[in-house]
């Protein structure tokens, strides 16, 4: 409750607030990489909004859609066009959020073509599904204010949902660890975990 909460509040955040928190923004969150999880994790599907589609599926909600709006409109902006008939290509990001006292953390991964991100490999011998992106994380402080910070493109991010990769065995999780302040993000692909993929973020102080 404590996090839909904070979601509202940051949907209240100005498009010119996110930009300054991001360009002000130092490093405040620690990543460690292919780390193995701690049993007993609740584990999360992130939720997907899809954007500049009406064929392609979202499971986020109307306040999630609103708040990844402002997190990536710079780079919602700089969508291409479909060569076909010139109307914008979709574009796909995740979202997943944690709270902690009165801190709330947004985690996000963002793709859309010409994007940052290192798509997947193709041909017959290719076997991932998974791009590999930058992170974003929104930080809602005490006072309403927000922070951001931006992480390096190393975050396995698999999106979509068809009949050949439905979205029920191929998409992205995080499990929150209150006794150390450490999210954990994995992927699932082919309903199997990815451990390469396996990241620890520590976002908030013990």
């Amino acid at each position: 409750m404590k996090a839909k909460q904070a979601l509202r509040a940051l949907c209240a955040v100005t498009i010119a607030a996110f930009t300054s928190a991001i360009l002000a923004a130092t490093a405040t969150a620690q990543v460690q990489q292919n780390v193995k999880p701690p049993a007993g994790l609740q584990w999360q599907q992130m939720n997907e909004i899809v954007f500049n589609s009406t064929n392609l599926s979202s499971t986020g909600t109307d306040e999630e859609r609103t708040l990844l709006a402002k997190i990536w409109a710079k780079e919602i902006q700089g969508t291409q066009k479909s060569p076909i008939n010139g109307s914008l290509l979709p574009s796909f990001a995740l979202i997943g959020s944690v709270a902690h006292q009165d801190e709330t953390v947004v985690l996000s991964i963002f793709d859309r073509a010409g994007y940052s991100c290192i798509a997947p490999g193709n041909g017959r011998d290719m076997i991932n599904i998974y791009a590999t992106c930058p992170l974003r994380i929104v930080r809602l402080l005490s006072n309403n204010q927000a922070k951001v910070q931006n992480l390096p493109t190393n975050f396995c991010m698999i999106f979509g949902d068809d009949p050949n990769t439905p979205r029920t065995k191929n998409h992205n999780e995080y499990a929150y660890d209150e006794h150390t302040g450490i999210v954990y993000l994995r992927t699932i692909q082919y309903g199997k975990v990815v451990p390469e993929c396996n990241r620890a973020i520590q976002v908030f102080k013990r």
